[in-house]
């Protein structure tokens, strides 16, 4: 009952105290008085957590001694302590100097009725941890150094400390405050350096650069290239296999025109000439496309391991070289 006779008191003392000499635009004040009436209506009715941002509002539109011990008396019913006894201070501070005694003595004695009650944290920031730049912050808002080590009333509930410094690990850690007198302590430990990787001139360059898609076409090409080049070699060694065994039918030299049994052999030595011609393209083709996928394999895999650009002054190109008669690598570079 303690705090709806305070709520009682509150909204009395409201009602009998006038409206400040240098209130707002009328604009603000009709809206502050909305917001102050929906906040009332919300507390009444037990939805305190929906009541104190409506009064907070109100006070900001339209700052009053009244609008200040309503928004406390909501802090207080909301389980908010610390915010409650902020507010039900600067209540106090703010009648005093609009001379309302009336309502300055209420906000001295509600905000003494808290002051025991009151849940505190300290902010322990060791000696060691203490380097330039360091930024403590508390939910997301800073601590300011002289809070350091003094024991700050808060509100029940989580807190979540954060300590960062420039070139330093981050830290952070959360603490559960309980609903009633007491002091918690945090301690900041120092914090640990920031580790730095450095590459040497030859490094990757922001790791730029390098193109999965590029290394998967590169590999698949580089397999088909090998594959094809393995059969087509093979090819050639079963159409050699047929020549010898086309030519071991005949006499020797049975494909000479001059051969007394050419003409006997004719279709024989035509077969044969088409066979060796066959398995001569077989192991061109199948040498360079061997060839080929050889050096597109090599060459996914140098330029997947290897930066992507360095600082070299020196390099060399190898670059697959296929014709009628010559199957192999060419180099070019500068040295």
């Amino acid at each position: 009952m303690r705090v709806k006779v305070s709520a009682l008191g509150v909204v009395a003392l409201i009602c009998l105290g006038g409206g400040r000499a240098d209130a707002g635009p009328a604009e603000d004040r009709a809206a502050a008085d909305a917001l102050f009436q929906e906040g009332r209506e919300l507390l009444k009715g037990g939805r305190a957590a929906e009541a104190c941002p409506k009064l907070a509002a109100s006070q900001k539109l339209d700052p009053r001694p009244g609008r200040l011990l309503a928004l406390g008396d909501c802090y207080e019913t909301n389980g908010e302590t610390a915010s409650a006894w902020a507010t039900f201070r600067e209540a106090e501070s703010t009648a005093r100097a609009a001379k309302d005694e009336r309502r300055m003595e209420e906000a001295a004695r509600r905000a003494g009725g808290l002051e025991p009650k009151l849940a505190k944290l300290v902010v322990e920031v060791a000696p060691e941890a203490r380097v330039a730049g360091l930024e403590v912050r508390r939910n997301g808002k800073p601590v300011e150094e002289a809070v350091w080590g003094a024991a700050v009333p808060v509100d029940p509930g989580e807190q979540r400390i954060e300590v960062t410094a420039p070139g330093k690990k981050g830290w952070a850690e959360k603490v559960v405050v309980e609903g009633k007198a007491g002091v918690t302590t945090v301690k900041v430990p120092a914090l640990g350096d920031e580790v730095t990787v450095r590459q040497g001139v030859a490094r990757r360059e922001e790791g730029a650069g390098k193109s999965g898609v590029a290394i998967g076409v590169g590999a698949a090409l580089g397999a088909v290239g090998i594959g094809t080049g393995i059969a087509l070699l093979v090819a050639a060694s079963g159409a050699d296999s047929d020549a010898e065994a086309l030519d071991s039918s005949m006499p020797d030299a049975a494909c000479d025109p001059a051969h007394p049994e050419n003409a006997a052999n004719k279709g024989k030595c035509a077969t044969l000439l088409s066979t060796l011609q066959r398995k001569d393209t077989f192991a061109n083709v199948g040498t360079a496309a061997l060839v080929v996928g050889g050096v597109l394999a090599v060459g996914t895999v140098v330029y997947a391991l290897l930066p992507v650009k360095t600082r070299a002054t020196t390099g060399f190109t190898v670059l697959p070289t296929v014709n009628p008669t010559f199957a192999g690598l060419a180099a070019t570079g500068r040295f």
